[in-house]
């Protein structure tokens, strides 16, 4: 969810490209590149399954759900 928020800072939204891939610094200090895009897109189909506190995370950020 690092990518997420960091996109977000950024760019002031979370109306993430498909595409899109977020670099962001991993646990042990190394670039890592994490496909956000399809990561927002499978949490948007999978909301059912979300636990109460991680959709009021989401929603935190701006994450459009519909």
């Amino acid at each position: 969810m690092s990518a997420a928020a960091a996109y977000r800072n950024r760019v002031g939204h979370l109306e993430v490209p498909r595409a899109h891939v977020e670099t962001v610094t991993a646990f042990d200090g190394w670039p890592e590149d994490v496909r956000l895009g399809v990561w927002i897109t499978t949490t948007r189909s999978r909301r059912a399954k979300l636990s109460a506190e991680r959709i009021a995370e989401l929603d935190a950020l701006g994450m459009r759900w519909g």
